[in-house]
């Protein structure tokens, strides 16, 4: 069936055309949150733990649906999860050394273990 105008056509003929948002708007701050992770994991560095969180949300935040309500969710809150991973693990040396002062035990083998006198 062909178009036909009709008078008082609220469309224009010189309209920009709409196009679509690429589907690849938060995959850069993905693989920058994944790769800064798993450096963080083992360089122990707690900047590159800090990026690696930061760009996680920022890629779950600009994550945006499909029009049938898929999204790759999963992989976004994994990619927070390892996030957060790799930043517990690079203060997990500190929270352990604050734990075993409170306890008065020691971390490091051979070290002398403080006692109360009774």
């Amino acid at each position: 069936m062909p178009h036909k105008e009709f008078p008082g056509d609220p469309r224009r003929a010189n309209a920009v055309p709409y196009t679509a948002a690429s589907s690849n708007d938060g995959s850069l701050y993905y693989i920058v949150a994944f790769v800064s992770s798993m450096a963080a994991l083992f360089s122990k560095m707690k900047w590159i733990a800090w990026i690696a969180l930061y760009s996680s949300m920022f890629s779950a935040f600009s994550d945006r649906q499909s029009a049938t309500g898929s999204s790759n969710s999963s992989s976004r809150v994994s990619t927070i999860t390892l996030a957060l991973t790799s930043l517990l693990m690079t203060y997990l040396p500190e929270l352990l050394a604050v734990y075993s002062l409170v306890r008065g035990t020691s971390s490091t083998p051979g070290a002398p273990v403080k006692t109360s006198a009774a």
